[in-house]
Formats: C-alpha cells, sequence, structure tokens
C-alpha cells in the first residue's frame, strides 16, 4: 500500500464491474485499473459479494470461487479490517447510511487516505473520504 502517488480503494460494485461488465465503467476508470497505480480492496467485499451472489443479486456464469480467483490479482492488495477502520466506521457522518459494508468501506479509505472509486452517490455525497465518482450507466453491450 506504500508508494508514491495515490492508492484507490474500489467499492465493491466497481471491483466486480471490472471482472463482469467492464464497458460500463468510465474509460478513465478502466485504464487506471489496468495501470500501475496502487489498488486495494477492502476484505469485507469479499463477504458483500458472497452475499449478493447468495441472494441472487449477482449473477455470474462462473461459481463464486472463480470470480474470486479471476478478481483478485495480483496487483490489488486486500485490506483487512482493523480496530481503527471499525472505530472510524461510527465517525462518519450522522446522515451516513447504515449499511455496515459502505461504512467500512468509506472508513477504510479514511483511515488509510485512499481514494475510493464508487459509483454511489450517497458515499460521494457523505464527504467522508477521498472520492473518484463516476455515473453507474449499465449497458448491455460491450
Amino acid at each position: 500500500m506504500e508508494g508514491l502517488g495515490l492508492t484507490y480503494l474500489l467499492d465493491t460494485a466497481p471491483w466486480i464491474n471490472a471482472v463482469t461488465m467492464p464497458h460500463v465503467l468510465p474509460a478513465r476508470v478502466r485504464a487506471l485499473l489496468k495501470s500501475e497505480s496502487s489498488k486495494c480492496l477492502c476484505s469485507i467485499s469479499l463477504l458483500e459479494t458472497a452475499i449478493l451472489h447468495r441472494l441472487g443479486r449477482l449473477q455470474m456464469t462462473e461459481s463464486l470461487d472463480s470470480f474470486f480467483a479471476l478478481s483478485l490479482t495480483a496487483d490489488l492488495q486486500l485490506v483487512d479490517l482493523n480496530p481503527a477502520i471499525a472505530t472510524m466506521t461510527n465517525m462518519l457522518p450522522k446522515d451516513f447510511h447504515g449499511d455496515p459494508f459502505d461504512r467500512t468501506i468509506v472508513a477504510t479509505a479514511a483511515v488509510h487516505g485512499f481514494t475510493l472509486i464508487t459509483s454511489d452517490p450517497a458515499i460521494r455525497d457523505a464527504n467522508a473520504c477521498a472520492i473518484d465518482f463516476y455515473p453507474f450507466k449499465p449497458s448491455r453491450t460491450g
């Protein structure tokens, strides 16, 4: 996580979309994901993905294990929950929604000084960490 330049933290949706439907990501985000920039993912995103899959809200052609093997690339570092991040989840703005995954991801970005790549306007509008926002515009074509 240390090095020159910015470190980016991927929100769960951009991470999933980068594998399952990369064409919905703006060109600048796709380029960033292919660049040498430092990129991280909260380990809690793994649990969120598993739950979305179990609930049928995430359709994949491959198994969940295969998805993880494909999407957890060598240039993507997992960031684990720690006491500072857990504490920060309670220090987010009072109007920040209660989703524990979003709270943990935002707190992780804030604690580590990462720039969070997200398409979630509620996260953007919370102003709780540095954000690289893009509007999500699903498209069936690639």
